[in-house]
Parts: structure tokens; sequence; C-alpha cells
């Protein structure tokens, strides 16, 4: 029985090994670019192999962004819970969290930024978009509580915002004198101070 476990653990742990190393390949080189041979190498297993824990490249790929998905939202909702109940103290708090994600070193972080679901059509394209409108309901609900001007849509307000901590990685350098929290903190005054009279 002892035996079975540890080969089920292994399995287990092997499994996530193949994700993380996916995920890892699908944010440098591309989805399109990285092949199961890729992943199998980077892992250490024999192409072959890599299908005995999953499919396709696809499910490698809806499953890698999923985990990116719960990864930020765990985050997010932990600082929400200690954030208070000012509107924009939430927002930023909510922010911090998503930019700590998105900048830090998981491969996953990668996996759910904006232009992977650009890159797919059909069913996997409604799938990653399924995944990653569960975690902007929480924008949805920050924007709703915030006291905007009439004239301001919510809705231009979320996606700019998000488009705002989402282009980050392109120019972030790990180790400046900008952290993510403060990097976050700074793209929300940016529309607060314009947005808030009381600010």
């Amino acid at each position: 029985m002892a035996k079975g476990k540890a080969a089920l653990s292994d399995r287990g742990n092997r499994r996530d090994d193949v994700l993380e190393a996916a995920a890892g390949l699908f944010a440098t080189k591309g989805y399109a670019a990285t092949s199961i041979r890729d992943i199998a190498q980077q892992v250490g297993i024999l192409s072959g192999s890599l299908y005995y824990h999953f499919a396709s490249k696809e499910e490698l790929l809806l499953e890698a962004h999923a985990r990116g998905v719960s990864q930020v939202t765990e985050a997010v909702e932990a600082a929400l819970a200690t954030a208070g109940e000012a509107p924009w103290d939430r927002m930023a708090a909510a922010c911090c969290a998503h930019l700590e994600v998105l900048l830090g070193p998981s491969p996953f972080s990668q996996v759910i930024t904006p232009q992977f679901p650009s890159h797919f059509d059909g069913e996997v394209r409604a799938t990653l978009l399924r995944q990653r409108d569960g975690y902007e309901a929480i924008f949805r609900e920050l924007v709703a509580a915030l006291p905007l001007p009439e004239a301001v849509s919510p809705g231009i307000l979320r996606l700019s915002l998000l488009g705002a901590l989402n282009w980050t990685p392109t120019w972030y350098q790990p180790g400046g004198c900008e952290t993510p929290a403060s990097i976050a903190r700074g793209i929300v005054d940016a529309f607060r101070l314009q947005l808030d009279p009381a600010a």
C-alpha cells in the first residue's frame, strides 16, 4: 500500500513538473513555438511519457491558464480581506496583489496575460475567456464601488486599469527603484487623482 501511495505521489509531482515547464515555455517561447518535445525535454522525460499526464498541448495550456488565474485570484482575495472599506484603498490593494503575482516568479503568471486568449479561437479561446472573466468579476465589483463621475464608463475604466497593469511585464526591470506594489499604487493614483473629487 505504501508503495502504491508513493507511486501516486510521484505521478502527481511529475504532472506538476510538466505543467510548470509548459507554462514557462509558453511564456518565453510562445504557445505555437513550444512543442511537446520541448516540454518533455525540460522535464527530462520522453515525449510519449508526457501524454500519460496530459492528452494534448491544448489541455496543458488550459490547465496552466487555470492555475495562473487561481493564483492571482487567491492573492487578490487575500489582499481584499485586510484592505478595509474605502473603495480606492480596496482597488489599490487588489492591484498591488495582481501585479505582485504578474511580476513574480511563478511561470503561470505570464500565461494569464491578455495576449494568450487573442491567439486562439473556438472552444480553447472560449474556455480561456471564461476562466479570465471569473477573475475580472472581482474588478467589476471594485470599480462599481468607486465614487466615479457620471460621465465615466465603469467598463472602460476597468479595462484601462487592467490594461495598464498587464502591460508592465513588457518594461518592468526587477531590482529597480520601483516594486510591483509601488507601480500598482502609482497606476491606481493616476486614475484616482483625476476621477475622485475628494482625492
